[in-house]
């Protein structure tokens, strides 16, 4: 691609003075250096804007206001449309990518052009940095797979076998093809969006912690999570809907009762940590 980026991420931030600078140097650390860094601030009453003066001295770094529209999905398709790069990763601002991820992830999206993803496990942190779970995710899931036997997994197993974003590295024109970020169903904005992508292309594993994902009482998820088995079993059905024979009766049977027993667990979890965190 000669001097063209190859890989871009974006971070849509809201409230995220307390987390951004881990963050972004995070990526800036990256031992891959052939990217563009998009960040959408959509607070800028805080002290984001002050925190990441510093990295605007690197041409690789962008900083843009983002109007406040519908909350987070106006700031995560405004930063997604300023993606150039071939490569395309959306962080959330209080997650950390471990310092090779980058060039792991975009080595194994260069295997074939057929793989529209690569996602790795990760790392599941509190808001203090302690690790609850390590080598979490992809269930057994290794090597180039089929993208809708990914998705049939995932559904079945009634939780998000894939990962989060900043476990994804995915290939624009695909994301773009599809019409990008999915918000349909608010909970699941980026499982949605994965399932789309996963059902036109294959999916190549990265089994290696490759990210910190922050769980805490503040999170977007937090607040979604009593409206988390909702958006899931939904979720399932308009992929069974958008794609006849795909999945049996029984299928979606076993994932709609799945997905609310993995809420229950989630909001049992959160209960947990809250308790912690006030002895």
């Amino acid at each position: 691609m000669g001097s063209e980026v190859l890989v871009s991420i974006v971070i849509p931030t809201y409230q995220g003075e307390k987390f951004i600078k881990q963050t972004v140097e995070s990526v800036m650390n990256q031992t891959y250096s052939n990217f563009e860094l998009i960040i959408g601030d959509q607070n800028p009453d805080d002290e984001t804007k002050k925190i990441l003066k510093p990295f605007e001295h690197d041409s690789r770094v962008k900083i843009v206001n983002v109007p406040k529209g519908d909350g987070a999905s106006t700031n995560w398709n405004y930063v997604s449309e300023l993606a150039t790069g071939e490569y395309f990763k959306l962080l959330p601002h209080d997650d950390i990518l471990k310092s090779d991820m980058i060039q792991r992830q975009v080595e194994l999206l260069n295997v074939n052009p057929k793989i529209g993803m690569t996602s790795s496990k990760r790392e599941i942190i509190s808001d203090h940095g302690e690790i609850l779970k390590s080598n979490w995710g992809l269930d057994g899931i290794k090597h180039l797979t089929d993208g809708r036997e990914v998705v049939r997994a995932t559904i079945k197993k009634g939780r998000n076998v894939v990962g989060e974003p900043g476990s994804v590295l995915m290939r624009k024109s695909i994301f773009d093809q599809i019409g990008g970020w999915d918000f349909s169903h608010p909970y699941v904005v980026d499982l949605s969006t994965f399932f789309h992508i996963l059902m036109v292309s294959d999916f190549i594993a990265d089994d290696y912690n490759g990210v910190q994902f922050r769980v805490s009482q503040t999170q977007w998820s937090s607040v979604l999570r009593d409206s988390q088995s909702d958006d899931v079993i939904a979720l399932n059905h308009q992929i069974a809907e958008i794609y006849p024979n795909f999945l049996s009766k029984k299928e979606l049977f076993i994932g709609d009762s799945k997905a609310k027993l993995m809420a229950l667990a989630r909001k049992l979890f959160f209960i947990a940590d809250a308790l912690k965190q006030k002895k």
